[in-house]
């Protein structure tokens, strides 16, 4: 499942620990209703800390359940360049390069900045054709 996340509620759940608890409604189903999910730092698969999920910024998980559980939740994309590095955190690279390396693509179809580290000729979420 794929939620485009509208609000972040808290950090820590009732009695602290090391989940974020936030709202959203699923991708590109106008009719889907709101709902609120709480995710264990641990599931979130390419975000290295819960705190980097900030109110505001409309991300894009894809959510894989195990029962009514987050099993796993990837950050697909952000509205912004500044707003998917702030999430993600600064990418690793080797210490040279042969040539331009391209960290994420804005994709036209989908209004959002997206990774492109493994197939930078494609969204990972809408799979339209990225201009370089």
């Amino acid at each position: 499942m794929r939620l485009l996340i509208s609000e972040i509620h808290n950090f820590g759940g009732f009695f602290g620990g090391d989940t974020v608890s936030l709202s959203g409604a699923a991708w590109r189903e106008p009719d889907a209703p709101e709902q609120t999910l709480t995710i264990d730092e641990a599931a979130l698969a390419n975000v290295p800390d819960r705190h980097r999920v900030t109110a505001g910024m409309l991300m894009l998980f894809e959510l894989t359940f195990a029962g009514e559980r987050v099993e796993r939740a990837t950050l697909l994309g952000a509205p912004s360049y500044a707003a998917l590095r702030a999430a993600l955190g600064e990418p690793e690279l080797p210490a040279s390069l042969d040539a331009p390396h391209i960290l994420a693509h804005r994709c036209a179809h989908c209004a959002l900045w997206v990774t492109t580290a493994q197939n930078p000729a494609r969204c990972p979420v809408c799979e339209a054709v990225l201009e370089a």
